[in-house]
């Protein structure tokens, strides 16, 4: 287990995440804070649905036939 400490720069408190946990610089990561003050970092992911393009239907249904009752 690894012991990191805060410090205060300007207006936020900061936590240094040492080397040898191999994080890269410039990642994003969304914060949570729990219960009794446990913080819990987790790498922000894309969102799958932010590329896909939007759902347009198009003639889906241009060979059904609709009645206009339920058929027996």
């Amino acid at each position: 287990m690894t012991t990191v400490k805060t410090r205060k720069v300007g207006n936020s408190m900061t936590i240094t995440i040492p080397k040898k946990m191999n994080i890269e610089a410039g990642r994003e990561y969304v914060a949570y804070q729990g219960v009794d003050e446990v913080l819990v970092f987790s790498p922000r992911i894309k969102n799958p649905l932010d590329s896909i393009e939007p759902m347009v239907m198009e003639d889906d249904f241009s060979e059904i036939y609709f009645t206009d009752h339920e058929v027996d």
